[in-house]
C-alpha cells in the first residue's frame, strides 16, 4: 500500500484520536500485532471493505470510558457511535453525555441522534437523521451490540412479501455507503461481548456488507490521543502485553 496515496481528507480524520488493542486470529486467539485504527491502516480496512471485530468486550461502562477519550471539540473528525438499542442509547446518554449526573434517561423522551463534541450517538433506525454538517469527516462507525444480535433482525415475511422496513444491520450499511470518500469507506468497528470464535462472524460479516474482518481483542481495547511513540516498548507498557507493531 503507498500511503502517499492516502488523500488529506481521509488522513486529516485521525489526528485527534485512534481505537487501537492486540490484533488476534479468530479462533486461537493468536496475536498478530498491535491495531491501531490510524489514517494508513484505516485507508487499507475502507478501500478493501474489511471490517473491525473486537470480541470479548468488558461491560457498557467499561466501553463508555474508553471510547469517552475519542471525545474532542477541536477536531473536525467525527466518530458516530451506534447503540444497539434505545435503551442502551439512553445508559449511553446518562453516563457520557450527562456526565452520570442523573439518575437514569428516558428511553420514551430521548430524541436521537444527539451530538456531544466530534462524538454522533444513534441506534440503527436514527442514523438517517444524522444531519448534513454531522456527516463530513467521520472517522469510524463504532456499533456497540453486546449480544451480538443486530445482524439478526433483517425484516421477515409479511403478506406475502419481504419486508425491509426495518432491516437493522443494512440501516447501518447505506449509512457508512452515504458517507464514502470516493471508493473508500469509513470503516465499521463492531464491539460485543461475545468471543469471535463463538458466533458466525461470516454471516454478521454479509449482513453489514462486509467482505472481512480484522479480529481484535476487546478485553485490551484502548481508545483516545495517539502515543507520542511508535516503538514497541511504549505499546508494551500501554497495553501490558507484548507490544508488537
Amino acid at each position: 500500500m503507498n500511503h502517499a496515496d492516502i488523500p488529506d481528507a481521509v488522513r486529516r480524520r485521525y489526528d485527534g484520536g485512534w481505537i487501537r488493542g492486540p490484533r488476534i486470529t479468530r479462533l486461537e486467539g493468536d496475536s498478530l500485532g498491535y491495531f491501531r485504527l490510524d489514517a494508513e491502516t484505516s485507508w487499507e480496512l475502507g478501500t478493501n471493505n474489511v471490517g473491525v471485530f473486537i470480541g470479548e468486550c468488558q461491560p457498557l461502562g467499561v466501553i463508555i470510558e474508553r471510547l469517552k477519550l475519542l471525545e474532542r471539540n477541536d477536531v473536525l473528525s467525527k466518530w458516530v457511535i451506534v447503540a444497539a438499542t434505545k435503551m442502551m442509547a439512553a445508559e449511553i446518554v446518562r453516563l457520557w453525555f450527562q456526565d452520570g449526573m442523573v439518575d437514569r434517561v428516558a428511553v420514551t423522551t430521548l430524541k436521537l441522534p444527539l451530538v456531544r463534541g466530534n462524538i454522533v450517538l444513534a441506534t440503527p433506525e436514527s442514523l438517517r437523521r444524522i444531519g448534513d454538517s454531522d456527516r463530513g469527516g467521520i472517522a469510524g462507525i463504532v456499533v456497540i451490540d453486546m449480544l451480538c444480535n443486530i445482524h439478526q433482525a433483517r425484516g421477515g415475511i409479511q403478506k406475502g412479501y419481504f419486508n425491509l422496513a426495518n432491516d437493522r444491520p443494512q440501516h447501518i450499511a447505506n449509512f457508512r455507503n452515504t458517507v464514502a470518500h470516493d471508493d473508500w469507506l469509513p470503516p465499521l468497528v463492531f464491539m460485543t461481548q461475545k468471543a469471535a470464535k463463538s458466533i458466525g462472524t461470516d454471516s454478521i460479516a454479509r449482513a453489514y456488507c462486509l467482505d472481512a474482518w480484522w479480529f481484535v481483542d476487546g478485553k485490551h481495547l484502548r481508545c483516545g490521543a495517539p502515543p507520542v511513540s511508535n516503538s514497541k516498548n511504549d505499546v508494551a507498557m500501554e497495553d501490558g502485553s507484548s507490544g508488537e507493531t
